[in-house]
């Protein structure tokens, strides 16, 4: 099947015809600011035909239907946090900008809140902490709900909840055919779990019924480290998340930033109780800090925070990851090999290395990742660099796939590789779905078929991680790279 790329004047005019005020051409004025709205500069380079705001699923289920009927590529965006070109945006094609589905409405005959795709997390818990409730959500306020659930979404309740995706009762789906269905254990069971980790590779999510939890509060907050207390740190980190198990109420992120200056550190610290001081944290509050911010606080405090330290202008971003069983040698190991191949990039590469905890996976068969049971602490390690000039986009995935082989291949000497990629924070040339083991790869691929029977959302659709080809179709220039990544 050949698909067209190109949204044709025929489909713009449909589009247009249907809904007047609600698709934006580069004529008009709102086209630049809806651009602009992506988070990282690789997104907001992209040029789509038109964008179009749905303001209700049925909305967005008739243009769907347009799209699919031509075979015309769109993209679609939750919060547009994606860092890739293309992660949620289209070249030439139909944008669906999802910002006006933002409900949020809490049920308590159910026990959930009502969601939609276009909310940032902020927001919802702006919501829901007056009345002393909260959802398993993202760390960072800016972040959009519906591409963070889809990834599976690391939490500051990971140790103690799992993962984000495991507490969504039910999706509003969007099918290629123009049709909206509601996905739950005893409605569409199949397509309830495969998005569970599945990604955006069986229709468009429009709301999300999330669990809701008693809440009253939280303690935590950032320090700040200069890089001689580097090894302290890491110590202090392992230490603290090899301990998670017995102290689920925890949470940390180590940051390393590698940059023209000095390197220098931030320490996440929360207790998801408002309960301060306590003594497993003493392990991280032992390293001395030149600034601090722990106190009693909120999660949508700690949610800005972490937002704040996200925000570059236009710059461009390359994430990667690589996942591996808890060791502090390991870490440090890993640390010395980011900073031996950040330095010499570092005048015109902000380089950013964080180590995450993954959630034990407490109900396996609940999503598609292929996580058993288990005593072992499972680390994401996270490179996020970021950059000015797309001339330099060839030599930081170079660079990150030369660090991340080293990485991995140490790790294999120990024992410790562990092969799950974490999708939210992988790069456009990993096998994300691969990742998730031959069972799984199945399964997702029947679910696809079943309800994509012409694939419209693995031909049409940009975005990440597609299942009908274990991940990212590599273009000449990504073959190229590969090859590279190989000779090293």
């Amino acid at each position: 099947m050949v698909l067209s790329f190109v949204l044709n004047t025929s489909q713009a005019f449909e589009l247009r015809r249907q809904f007047p005020k609600q698709v934006f051409q580069e004529i008009d004025a709102a086209y630049e600011s809806l651009r602009d709205s992506y988070w990282s500069g690789n997104q907001k380079t992209v040029k789509p035909r038109c964008f179009f705001q749905p303001n209700s699923a049925d909305e967005l289920a008739r243009a769907v239907a347009i799209c699919a009927k031509a075979k015309c590529a769109f993209g679609v965006k939750s919060g547009g946090h994606g860092h890739f070109a293309g992660q949620s945006c289209v070249e030439a094609g139909v944008q669906f900008d999802l910002a006006k589905l933002d409900t949020i409405s809490i049920q308590r005959s159910t026990g959930t809140v009502l969601v939609g795709t276009g909310c940032r997390w902020g927001a919802v818990y702006e919501k829901l902490q007056p009345e002393q409730l909260m959802a398993i959500g993202g760390r960072a306020a800016s972040v959009g709900v519906g591409g963070f659930l889809l990834g599976g979404g690391l939490s500051f309740y990971a140790a103690r909840r799992g993962w984000a995706i495991n507490h969504v009762r039910s999706f509003e789906v969007v099918l290629a055919n123009g049709t909206v269905v509601t996905a739950s254990r005893s409605s569409e069971p199949d397509l309830f779990r495969a998005l569970r980790g599945g990604g955006s590779n069986f229709g468009i999510v429009t709301t999300f019924e999330l669990e809701l939890y008693p809440y009253t509060g939280m303690w935590g907050g950032r320090t700040l480290i200069e890089g001689i207390h580097d090894r302290q740190a890491i110590d202090a980190y392992a230490t603290f998340v090899g301990n998670l198990k017995s102290q689920p109420m925890g949470h940390t992120i180590i940051i390393f930033n590698y940059d023209e200056g000095p390197l220098h550190m931030h320490q996440y610290i929360v207790h998801t109780e408002p309960v301060g001081d306590l003594p497993a944290f003493d392990c991280l509050r032992q390293v001395p800090a030149m600034e601090s911010t722990l106190e009693m606080t909120n999660y949508s405090d700690l949610a800005g925070n972490i937002a704040d330290l996200q925000e570059w202008a236009d710059s461009r971003v390359g994430c990667a990851t690589l996942t591996f069983k808890l060791d502090k040698a390991l870490c440090h190991f890993a640390y010395d090999v980011f900073i031996e191949e950040i330095a010499p990039v570092s005048g015109y590469i902000k380089g950013t290395m964080e180590l995450h905890a993954l959630p034990r996976n407490l109900s396996p068969a609940d999503n598609v990742f292929g996580l058993e049971p288990t005593e072992e602490q499972l680390v994401s390690f996270l490179l996020l660099f970021t950059y000015t000039s797309e001339i330099h986009d060839e030599e930081v995935i170079i660079t990150q796939q030369r660090i991340i082989d080293r990485v991995r291949k140490e790790a294999e000497k120990r024992g410790l590789f562990h092969p799950f990629l974490f999708p939210n924070y992988s790069a456009q040339w990993q096998d994300v779905i691969g990742s998730f083991g031959e069972a799984n790869v199945k399964f997702l691929q029947n679910v696809s078929k079943k309800y994509d029977p012409e694939q419209i959302f693995q031909h049409s659709q940009t975005g990440s991680f597609k299942v009908s080809e274990h991940g990212w179709k590599p273009t000449a220039f990504g073959r190229k790279l590969q090859h590279q990544a190989m000779e090293m």
